[in-house]
């Protein structure tokens, strides 16, 4: 995933996961709200590791000169 996603790759993403927890639940019909804020959680979880990896990977190279 992109460190800087678009808001719209972000909106998919996070819709792309609450559909899974939603799946994985049993397809409860009032839980919607709870499966989105719990796929924010996570995209946001996804970022900060991309945003960390992506800074990482930086200082190594900036090290190794």
């Amino acid at each position: 995933m992109n460190a800087t996603p678009t808001p719209a790759e972000r909106q998919a993403r996070i819709s792309e996961i609450a559909h899974s927890i939603w799946e994985s639940e049993g397809r409860p019909s009032d839980q919607a709200l709870r499966h989105w804020q719990m796929a924010e959680k996570l995209v946001q979880a996804e970022e900060r590791h991309a945003a960390q990896s992506s800074s990482g990977q930086s200082e190594q190279s900036a090290g190794s000169r």
